[in-house]
């Protein structure tokens, strides 16, 4: 799978943590795994043929050829890749969704809409922009040019902003304590602002930070073992780790094997 990856210019880092595109022709081929729950917001806008998506063991259906996919705070759908794949991604950073377009992540938690359901009419002009543009390069500029138009419009980023960026550079590893100190808010008002602006409690927003974590160091080194990775992202012990296994992926981490090779993750920052 060919895979290309941006940083956003630096006047929209704090809405946009990552451009990316993938690109494989898989034929009769299939490709497929498990989407454990994860903290992020992405938006795919395909140019080629979408994703196949079962979710809660239902019916296999086609996702949106644009679409808006929230938060996941379990293993609620698994995704089926055949022929000519073309997509191109757009990672948000934590508060990015709800400063573009002020809608209450908490809706988005375990969701994934069409984007004209999340963006309104402006969906369709930033589609036909990504469509037109003849490389990744020039999609990528032509995304930085809607986010800017719109951030125009817009405040600075906030103490939310900035707390729940803190929480993936550290991997999840981070008092709240601390963060509701640096932040100048009480501890109702940062949970009530982070709930709204993020989409999850800021405990659930780090225990699924890290175990995705896991589940990347695990992906990228199979043959390391389990305690090594338990003992590097700060787990109590492993009882905790597989208790987090089946909250978020509803298995062992034994079990954590097949179709759970294939996940894609967004690359680092």
């Amino acid at each position: 799978m060919e895979i290309k990856r941006a940083l956003p210019r630096c006047q929209i880092r704090d809405v946009v943590r990552s451009f990316e595109e993938r690109r494989v022709e898989l034929g009769s081929a299939v490709l497929s795994w498990p989407v454990a729950a994860r903290p992020h917001q992405i938006l795919n806008i395909h140019l080629a043929e979408p994703y196949r998506v079962r979710v809660n063991g239902g019916q296999e259906n086609t996702a949106p050829e644009m679409g808006v996919v929230g938060p996941q705070t379990y293993r609620r759908a698994h995704v089926r890749l055949s022929g000519s794949i073309h997509v191109f991604n757009i990672l948000f950073q934590p508060t990015g969704l709800n400063r573009l377009v002020g809608i209450k992540m908490t809706s988005l938690v375990n969701q994934d809409p069409a984007a004209s359901d999340v963006l309104g009419k402006s969906a369709a002009d930033l589609g036909d922009a990504v469509r037109m543009a003849p490389d990744f390069n020039l999609r990528v500029a032509a995304v930085e040019r809607w986010i800017g138009t719109i951030l125009d419009r817009r405040g600075p980023d906030d103490v939310i902003g900035l707390a729940s960026q803190r929480m993936i550079a550290v991997r999840g590893q981070v008092r709240i304590e601390d963060l509701v100190a640096k932040s100048g808010l009480s501890a109702s008002q940062f949970q009530r602002r982070f709930a709204a602006q993020v989409g999850m409690t800021p405990k659930l927003f780090t225990r699924t930070i890290r175990f995705e974590r896991a589940l990347i160091a695990r992906r990228d080194a199979p043959n390391r073992p389990w305690t090594d990775i338990i003992h590097e992202l700060g787990y109590f012990d492993q009882a905790h780790f597989i208790r987090e296994c089946h909250a978020f992926a509803g298995l062992s981490p034994s079990g954590l094997v097949g179709d759970w090779d294939n996940i894609f993750f967004p690359a680092d920052d």
